[in-house]
């Protein structure tokens, strides 16, 4: 069975979170082996976004640790990135996504992080966790860059309905690329696949057409060219 990909609006690590989070996990059999991946802390306090996400899953019934990438080199390091290549469900945090992409892009941690999906696994990001894994990444002050391209055709905005203020859909989508779809993410809320669907209390926005479309917990979401890299 092929793994899923988890984009997290944000807000991770939290009891609303929990029925989104025991879903997941349930699609990996019991026990699991959860990684919590804090790179995108690192400017903040990484050891400590480590420790409430293992403090969480493991009160989920997951078995949590944390891989302790802080930077590029870390990210290059073998045994943190076979410990990722290890994991059930892989999570990386919210934080920097400027700072997290940069961090992962060709690292050995990265690529174990693609291997694990075709055996089963999941491979979540929250916030910034999620918007590194599309095709393209809104970078705040300097607009669109190329993103880990894991999901080629979708750019996410995470937090979308309640920083809904900060973000000018009209203008991120103006600047694009072509055959890239915008799509916002609430808090505590996941687009999960492929095939998507979404997980969790919050909503879906899928910035495509005249109308954005809007999708809730149990929905499919048809996006085009649903194969990942």
């Amino acid at each position: 069975m092929p793994g899923l990909i988890a984009l997290i609006g944000g807000n991770e690590f939290r009891w609303d979170c929990e029925p989104m989070d025991r879903t997941l996990l349930a699609r990996v059999g019991s026990s699991p082996k959860v990684v919590i991946i804090p790179t995108a802390a690192a400017r903040e306090n990484p050891a400590l976004a480590a420790e409430n996400g293992v403090r969480y899953f493991n009160g989920l019934g997951a078995q949590a640790e944390a891989a302790m990438i802080i930077d590029a080199e870390t990210a290059r390091q073998p045994a943190l990135a076979a410990q990722v290549g290890n994991a059930d469900l892989i999570y990386f945090t919210g934080g920097d996504p400027v700072y997290l992409l940069e961090a992962m892009r060709d690292s050995p941690a990265w690529k174990a992080s693609q291997e694990m999906l075709p055996r089963g696994r999941i491979l979540a990001g929250s916030s910034a966790g999620a918007m590194i894994l599309g095709g393209q990444m809104w970078a705040p002050g300097s607009g669109w860059r190329e993103g880990l391209g894991l999901v080629p055709t979708i750019a996410v905005i995470p937090h979308h309905a309640s920083l809904a203020s900060r973000w000018n859909a009209a203008r991120m989508r103006a600047s694009l690329r072509e055959g890239v779809i915008l799509v916002g993410i609430d808090e505590a809320t996941a687009l999960v696949g492929p095939p998507w669907q979404v997980l969790g209390p919050g909503k879906v926005t899928v910035y495509r057409g005249k109308k954005p479309a809007v999708f809730k917990d149990g929905q499919n979401v048809p996006l085009p060219d649903q194969e990942t890299r």
